[in-house]
């Protein structure tokens, strides 16, 4: 089947509202949700990309729309009415968050919505999923995919519903094609206390980020070591993570090899925390390229 999008992010989209630095008076409005997120950073890097999700019926519903059609994601939405769309509360201090979230939009996701966009689905190149919804629905959606041959990403937000300490999970997790986790959530989804064995059992499958001392990976035959990309200007790290998952996905969509769409991501992530919210930041090809050679410039000079 001829593949129309690049990128399909099954997920949510909701409102950030951020306070930073104490300062609550001055709380700023943005676009967030990890789907929403992944979304526009996958078609900021270059991939033709679309977004299943599901809203509330709020005054903020066609905000959220209109925010993911300007940044040129195809949206196909269930609107649920009599529901508010998800808000996080977000505390920004020296440039790391706090998150508090609020609604129960995400939990509404059910299978009915795979069967709804099954073809938006089947003519995608990957699809991502975030672990947010319930498990039944991740498990749906992991499974649809892996009997239709579409690779799929998963970003497991909620580690604890798809740890291998129940078998069934094991056996859902190998349909997986990448598995993108923090250190704590590899820890939690793969019951271990040091991540390297996880690494070696899923070869190119398991990509743990590391924070500040960046990443690591398994070949094959090693584990790999990706150093992060230091930036002076660290403003706010929310959605730094999603912007690395967007990319990196956008990337190998766009036929980068494995160790090149990675190492991309990671400055894609880089200068996305040097600006206010989630998105805001998120850069395009042009401007990735750019931050590239300045960065690379940098280190010639030191």
């Amino acid at each position: 089947m001829d593949k129309k999008y690049d990128v399909c992010v099954v997920g949510g989209a909701s409102i950030d509202m951020t306070c930073y630095d104490n300062d609550e008076k001055m709380i700023e409005i943005f676009f967030g949700g990890k789907g929403s997120n992944q979304a526009v950073a996958a078609t900021r890097a270059g991939a033709k990309t679309c977004i299943v999700t599901m809203l509330g019926d709020d005054e903020y519903t066609k905000l959220i729309i209109k925010n993911l059609k300007k940044n040129k994601v195809k949206v196909f939405a269930d609107i649920v009415e009599g529901q508010s769309n998800d808000i996080a509360k977000i505390t920004i201090v020296n440039g790391d968050n706090s998150i508090e979230r609020q609604g129960n939009m995400i939990k509404l996701f059910d299978k009915s919505l795979i069967e709804k966009y099954k073809d938006t689905i089947l003519t995608s190149k990957y699809v991502v999923l975030q672990n947010k919804t319930s498990p039944e629905f991740t498990k749906a959606l992991i499974e649809f995919c892996y009997d239709n041959d579409i690779k799929t990403v998963l970003t497991p937000s909620k580690p604890d519903m798809i740890s291998i300490s129940d078998k069934n999970n094991l056996d859902l997790l190998k349909k997986v094609s990448l598995i993108c986790a923090n250190e704590k959530e590899t820890k939690i989804v793969f019951n271990c206390e040091n991540v390297e064995q996880s690494l070696i059992d899923f070869p190119r499958q398991l990509i743990v980020t590391l924070g500040e001392r960046g990443l690591v990976y398994n070949n094959g035959e090693r584990n790999i070591f990706v150093p992060s990309i230091k930036t002076e200007n660290v403003v706010d790290t929310t959605g730094a993570g999603d912007t690395f998952c967007g990319n990196m996905v956008a990337n190998l969509s766009n036929g980068m090899s494995f160790s090149e769409a990675v190492e991309i991501a990671q400055y894609a992530s880089a200068y996305k925390i040097q600006f206010k919210s989630a998105q805001a930041g998120m850069p395009t090809k042009s401007v990735l390229r750019n931050f590239i050679k300045k960065v690379a410039n940098k280190h010639d000079v030191e």
